[in-house]
């Protein structure tokens, strides 16, 4: 009976061991999907489809983390200009500002990173970081902004 009790145990042990291991790779894989992590922030993920047609979410479950096709965060600024803003962003994620379009006090900066898959094509080229900037709010989103401004 002893021996059984070891081996019930051992096997336990394992199990428990395992279930850990797969909670921390989990985690690390989460935490890479969101690729806007380093911005603070109201963030929303967009799920199951790369346009504004797809779901919304502000909090994920785990299930979430492998439907995730887009991601934006919008923040407050204050006295920081569109293009000095624009450029820090895309320098933070390695990106290349590849052109800008304004309308209606919003500026908006369409990148490029080869640090992410994926993109929009738009102009004729990749996009996959967006950068709209108003005087006083600033929303960075990938591959581009959903929600609109």
């Amino acid at each position: 009976m002893r021996i059984f009790l070891y081996r019930v145990k051992n096997v336990v042990t394992g199990l428990v061991s395992l279930a850990l291991v797969a909670v921390f790779a989990l985690g690390g894989w989460a935490i890479s999907a969101c690729k806007l992590r380093a911005i603070e922030g109201e963030r929303v993920f967009y799920l199951n489809s790369a346009s504004s047609q797809g779901l919304r979410k502000e909090e994920l479950s785990l299930r979430d983390f492998a439907n995730i096709t887009g991601e934006s965060v919008r923040f407050s600024h204050e006295g920081k200009g569109a293009e000095t803003l624009a450029n820090e962003i895309a320098d933070k994620y390695g990106a290349e500002i590849l052109f800008t379009e304004s309308a209606g006090g919003v500026t908006s900066y369409y990148c490029y990173t080869d640090d992410w898959e994926n993109g929009l094509e738009l102009n004729g080229v990749t996009v996959n970081l967006h950068v709209a900037v108003s005087k006083t709010e600033c929303v960075v989103g990938t591959p581009i902004i959903f929600d609109g401004f």
